[in-house]
């Protein structure tokens, strides 16, 4: 799970010492027209980026338009109608349209796109499209590491890689696998990290009332997470680690998972016959992340396998110390200071180990969530994922 699109967006004031040298920064803001090529907007990682980097460019010269190819506006699709030129809810065949995209080529070039910006799922289809259209700038981005293990994948990917200007990943893993699969020259691939906005995901207290209605002791640790209630997220590892822990001692451990899904029920009977039903609360769904990051003392995420979550990047932000399993992207986005904060997925003695020795110390644990706020800052702010955008798109 993420948060919600409104709370992403940044102004796009210059940032004084930032590092990153755009030359498009500054040229005048000449208009420049994106259409955006995504399977869905219905509320993952990947959409929410979007939705953000739409709301961000709302005051700027780059007009956007994105097309669907699940034949839906979608949940986060509908917050955005105001903030975009065209939603196009475009119902992609199967077959022979993967090999000859005519209807889709024909929703692209009625948007007049300068730039066709695509996203994982939507590669091979869009790019080809695009070229259908006549579109001379096309963008892909890969979000997360692919699951299919069709053997036509890679041959896909490569045909794909031929068809685009200019290929990006969120971190230098997907970079890297990027380059292995569709045998991309290195010097093809950049990576632009995803941003959180440092400016609204900031230190602070809870908002009131929120330990007292969710039945938590004030002496008491929270460890927490925010995200769907599903197997890839391991919660039972959590609840198992935090079922080991000593709550005996003048500060018990309260777990806080936000989020819905499918395990909720499964979670909910572990935590009963673990004997730690009393300590464990299901929020459910939240959108506003932002009170529950500030309410933990510790965040954790214990995933099978994970991108480069923003979930992870806002608790962070927020001055939460961060405890994770080392999955994806995840040991790029701690960097090298934070990396005791690192456990092998899966691990619950391990996961267990490193919750204690972060709680042991209130100061050790509030030093660790100041450097955790600190990489985020220096290396993650979406103002600086905006402007890369925006630069890329203007080469």
């Amino acid at each position: 799970m993420t948060s919600g699109i409104g709370t992403l967006t940044e102004t796009m004031t210059p940032v004084a010492n930032d590092d990153t040298s755009i030359a498009a920064t500054a040229v005048a803001a000449r208009p420049i027209r994106v259409t955006h090529v995504i399977h869905c907007l219905e509320g993952g990682g990947m959409e929410l980026i979007l939705a953000a980097m739409v709301r961000g460019f709302r005051h700027s010269a780059v007009k956007t338009t994105i097309i669907t190819l699940d034949g839906r506006v979608g949940s986060v699709g509908a917050e955005l109608r105001g903030d975009v030129e065209e939603i196009v809810a475009h119902r992609s065949s199967r077959g022979w349209s993967m090999l000859l995209p005519l209807a889709l080529a024909v929703e692209i070039r009625r948007t007049r796109p300068d730039v066709v910006h695509l996203y994982s799922g939507a590669w091979y289809k869009g790019a080809l499209a695009a070229r259908l259209a006549g579109v001379r700038r096309v963008v892909y981005t890969e979000h997360g590491l692919q699951q299919d293990d069709h053997r036509v994948a890679p041959l896909l990917f490569r045909l794909a890689a031929r068809l685009t200007s200019e290929v990006t990943a969120v971190s230098e893993l997907l970079r890297q696998h990027l380059i292995r699969t569709a045998g991309i020259p290195p010097a093809r691939v950049r990576t632009i990290e995803n941003g959180v906005d440092v400016d609204t995901y900031t230190p602070g207290e809870p908002p009131p009332g929120l330990r007292e209605r969710l039945e938590i002791p004030r002496e008491a640790v929270v460890v927490g997470s925010v995200g769907r209630l599903e197997v890839v997220k391991a919660y039972d590892v959590l609840i198992r680690a935090v079922a080991s822990l000593d709550d005996t001692g003048a500060r018990p451990v309260y777990l806080v998972l936000c989020g819905a899904g499918s395990q909720g029920d499964a979670l909910a009977s572990l935590a009963r016959e673990l004997g730690v039903a009393d300590r464990v609360r299901f929020a459910g769904w939240t959108d506003r992340p932002l009170d529950f990051y500030r309410l933990f003392d510790v965040f954790v995420l214990s995933s099978r396998s994970e991108g480069a979550p923003m979930s992870l990047m806002e608790a962070m932000a927020t001055g939460t110390a961060p405890v994770v399993a080392n999955v994806g992207a995840i040991a790029e986005i701690l960097g090298p200071a934070l990396r005791g904060q690192l456990v092998p997925s899966g691990d619950v003695e391990a996961l267990a180990n490193a919750l204690a020795r972060t709680i042991e110390s209130p100061v050790s644990c509030r030093r660790i969530g100041e450097a955790a706020r600190e990489r985020i800052v220096e290396r993650h702010s979406f103002r600086r994922m905006i402007r890369e955008y925006e630069a890329l798109y203007r080469a």
